[in-house]
């Protein structure tokens, strides 16, 4: 083992998610080695190597997909080719650029001898657009695309290429998500007995599952698009890690939705699965349930369906000790796919044989200083 090192050492070490390690290893790109007797996933010097090759590359922009034909190669003939075509890409929206900045003067140009005196609407600039195309296109752009409509074009083009890189200032996303209120865990109740008392808006983000999977670009939400033949066929562990894919993936969805919700609602409750660890930055108010009173309906559904596989006594009893650990993990940490919540100063709820909804609800509304309109 002294020759190994911890998933959790090579994330500190190169600033990496654990998630995206595992992603990578899902794609193929590298290989960790677990054993029966240690839980973590360890990496070997070589697998390191390859990492720190990976993110060269991911730094280049080189997208997944070539990476795979980059280490498929037996030659440097592919990555030469990869690089080549990423330094055309660069090219052309380095011209596409140009062209939109000759585009914005020649409107410029045209706007300046413009009489906008009699309008008093910014909206007339639209319009005045639109004849200045028509002017420009019966002059100047005989037989060429005209300039609002390769305006548009260009912009397109320059969108497709800008959408990966895409973020929203932190304070700006903060100030956003201020006023809606978080409850992750075994929360559904509490968070509908709040709404009706206080009339607040409730999102339960297990409502939109299927949204967010129709939504999904697999190059961007691989957890989403994953399809297994067998669900609870696979390894336990890896089914969980599944699950918290699946909500990396879909908590941008969810915060999109959220913005549009804050537009139309003074208050909002968001209740169930997101990936904390990606937003607990930006979130202002935020309770984790936890139900001891009964086990993770997850793992309740995983042992039931591996007691009536057809495997021998000896798999199953493997597979369920296994089950019960990443149980008993689930139920310290609060939730299967919320991450660790407790480093977060996040307030813990804890269900016990005395809690009631209305008993909780009255707690929680105590915490986050709700009212009733």
């Amino acid at each position: 083992m002294s020759s190994l090192t911890k998933i959790r050492d090579v994330s500190t070490k190169y600033n990496i998610s654990a998630r995206t390690l595992r992603y990578y290893e899902d794609m193929g790109l590298i290989h960790s080695i677990r054993s029966d007797d240690y839980a973590y996933r360890m990496y070997d010097a070589a697998a390191v190597k390859r990492l720190e090759q990976i993110l060269i590359l991911r730094k280049l922009n080189i997208n997944i997909k070539d990476i795979q034909r980059v280490f498929a190669a037996s030659s440097s003939e592919v990555v030469l080719e990869v690089l080549e075509n990423k330094a055309a890409d660069i090219d052309e929206e380095v011209a596409l650029l140009h062209e939109l900045k000759e585009i914005v003067i020649s409107f410029i140009r045209q706007i300046e001898k413009s009489d906008f005196s009699k309008g008093d609407d910014v909206k007339l600039l639209y319009d005045k657009a639109k004849e200045i195309e028509t002017q420009l296109s019966n002059v100047d752009y005989y037989g060429k695309p005209s300039p609002v409509h390769r305006l548009f074009e260009v912009a397109d083009k320059l969108e497709e290429k800008a959408a990966s890189r895409f973020l929203i200032p932190d304070n700006v996303l903060k100030k956003r998500l201020e006023n809606v209120y978080f409850i992750w865990g075994d929360g559904a109740a509490v968070a509908d007995e709040l709404g009706h008392r206080y009339g607040i808006y409730v999102y339960h983000t297990c409502d939109n599952r299927w949204k967010y999977a129709q939504d999904a670009d697999p190059q961007f939400q691989p957890g989403l698009c994953r399809i297994v033949p067998d669900y609870f066929a696979q390894d336990p562990e890896d089914a969980a890690n599944w699950e918290r894919e699946i909500a990396h993936d879909f908590t941008p969805m969810v915060i999109m939705d959220l913005i549009q919700l804050t537009a139309n609602h003074d208050k909002i409750i968001c209740e169930n699965v997101v990936d904390v660890d990606s937003i607990i930055q930006y979130v202002t108010h935020a309770i984790n349930i936890n139900n001891n009173q009964s086990s993770d309906a997850f793992y309740d559904r995983y042992e039931q369906e591996i007691r009536g596989r057809k495997i021998t006594e000896e798999e199953k009893e493997r597979l369920i000790r296994k089950v019960n650990a990443l149980r008993f993990k689930a139920r310290r940490d609060g939730s299967i796919v919320s991450g660790d919540t407790a480093q977060h100063r996040v307030k813990q709820i804890t269900w016990d044989d005395d809690s009631t909804v209305e008993k909780t609800a009255d707690l929680i509304a105590e915490y986050f200083g709700l009212s009733k309109p």
